[in-house]
């Protein structure tokens, strides 16, 4: 049957398979497995809370290494970590079982927030991160496995939302935690202090994950456990890593190479090179590739572009307020830190109306449009009253912005899950939450090199003829450095921030 707007969103396929036996799973309790499935929530919340603490922290802890410019790395290595493993966890648990691999991690995670923690450098806290994010990704990924392999398939779709709501609340409150603790223990302490609650997470999956987990769905036949290992696109995860991360480089370099004209060019072509060995390994390689082009042709790819485009937007300008409001009103790191749970509500809030209102009405198409046109409003309306400053009480316009992008976000996987293959559905989600994270990872790196290159220049220009440009660089790198200077170099501060940071809404 064709599927159209009334059409269930979402059918619950049956798993004959399960790597958990029928007689076992008459053993044990449902009780004993809900437990279970609560306590692997706690693993999410800190994997999505992770993802966005360092968005009110970030720009403080590289001032404190005087590295701000260098900043935006901070952004988007725990999403670049998150975005490698994704694709990858899946076909791990199904060959060494969901148990071990969600309990390896676990470890990795605890691994990655311990070196965040002891850094003491920049580019060790990077490198944390992204081992952060390459465990982050399981512990969110291979809970929803579970919940399919532990609970009857008529609770299926319900224990996944609340992993969904778990996940968002996560993100919600991983900024305002950030910035509370950097302005009271520190921001070392933000990543020290997830080691209890991950090591309650092993232990909950060590002892209440049943064994019969570890039995991956190919220990029967050896010879079919290798092929499957053989089977993943490990060039495709290699040149798709490569490309983001040649990706990342030539961003940074268009906000730093001043004496370096020539390198954006050459990582240009590096970047061109590695999407083109992407697309072909995916197209004639690949035994079963970690995007398939052709589902990318149909209406899935401008779903995809979409999503990419919204959160490409959204983040950035999140990833920007931040600093915004400490230079431009020099509030506290506690409160600007709150200019992201307001949005992050936002979204929350629109999501639950959406899904209630086409709950009832049985149609999102109409929905669609309106977020959009209030977004594109709402955008406009930021631009014109952040670009010259504005009040902190204005900070509320977030909450709509984010109330229309939370109607998107929900409209749009709905007409995905809709117009996507049913057979093929699976692949077509994770494709979908792909084409998200490299949002994640976009938006902010980009927006934040624009930002710092735009303010490094015109501060440059306006500093020409009064003697003071020796305190550029520590102006750029140091977010309160402007603080201590005299009124009239603040207000120089303060007007060239405002002309990097202008185009960032729209």
């Amino acid at each position: 049957m064709t599927a159209d707007e009334e059409s269930p969103f979402l059918r619950s396929p049956p798993t004959p398979g399960s790597p958990v036996s029928d007689l076992e799973r008459r053993r044990r309790s449902d009780r004993a497995n809900k437990l279970v499935i609560y306590g692997s929530f706690v693993g999410v919340f800190l994997a999505s809370a992770d993802e966005s603490l360092v968005i009110s922290t970030w720009s403080s802890i590289a001032s404190q290494f005087n590295r701000l410019s260098q900043g935006s790395w901070l952004l988007v290595a725990y999403n670049f970590g998150y975005c490698v493993s994704l694709p990858v966890y899946g076909t791990l648990s199904d060959i060494y079982g969901r148990k071990n691999v969600l309990l390896w991690a676990y470890f990795l995670f605890a691994l990655g927030c311990l070196a965040c923690g002891a850094s003491g450098s920049l580019i060790q806290l990077i490198l944390a991160r992204v081992l952060a994010g390459l465990s982050g990704g399981g512990m969110v990924a291979l809970v929803s496995i579970i919940i399919t392999d532990l609970m009857p398939s008529n609770e299926v779709a319900l224990f996944r939302g609340y992993a969904n709501v778990v996940n968002v609340a996560g993100r919600s409150l991983g900024a305002p935690v950030g910035g509370f603790l950097i302005a009271t223990l520190g921001w070392r302490w933000a990543f020290l202090g997830q080691l209890p609650l991950i090591i309650i997470c092993i232990v909950v999956a060590y002892y209440g994950l049943p064994s019969s987990l570890n039995q991956s769905k190919t220990d029967s036949d050896q010879d079919n456990s290798r092929s499957r290992a053989s089977d993943l696109d490990y060039g495709g995860i290699i040149s798709l890593a490569t490309a983001i991360l040649i990706l990342l480089f030539l961003i940074q370099s268009l906000s730093t190479a001043y004496d370096q004209p020539g390198l954006p060019y050459i990582l240009a072509s590096a970047f061109a090179i590695a999407i083109t060995v992407f697309v072909l390994t995916e197209a004639y390689w690949a035994r079963k590739p970690l995007i398939p082009l052709s589902l990318l042709k149909s209406s899935l790819g401008g779903f995809c572009v979409g999503q990419l485009l919204l959160i490409t937007g959204r983040s950035a300008l999140s990833s920007n307020m931040v600093p915004y409001f400490i230079r431009i009103e020099k509030v506290t790191d506690f409160l600007a830190s709150f200019t992201y749970v307001v949005t992050a509500v936002g979204v929350s809030v629109g999501g639950l109306i959406s899904g209630a209102i086409i709950k009832q009405i049985k149609q999102y198409k109409m929905m669609t449009v309106v977020a959009v046109v209030s977004t594109v409003l709402l955008s406009i309306l930021i631009f014109i009253r952040y670009r010259n400053g504005c009040y902190t009480w204005e900070l509320i316009y977030l909450f709509p912005s984010g109330l229309s992008n939370g109607i998107l976000f929900s409209t749009q996987f709905i007409g995905m899950s809709l117009d996507a293959p049913k057979e093929r559905l699976a692949t077509s989600i994770g494709i979908y939450y792909l084409s998200q994270q490299l949002g994640f990872i976009v938006g902010p790196a980009a927006s934040v090199a624009v930002v710092q290159r735009l303010f490094a220049n015109r501060l440059s220009e306006s500093l020409e003829g009064l003697g003071e440009k020796q305190c550029i660089g520590k102006v750029i790198n140091h977010l309160r450095y402007s603080e201590s200077l005299p009124e009239r170099l603040q207000s120089i501060v303060r007007s060239s921030y405002l002309y990097g940071f202008q185009f960032v809404p729209l």
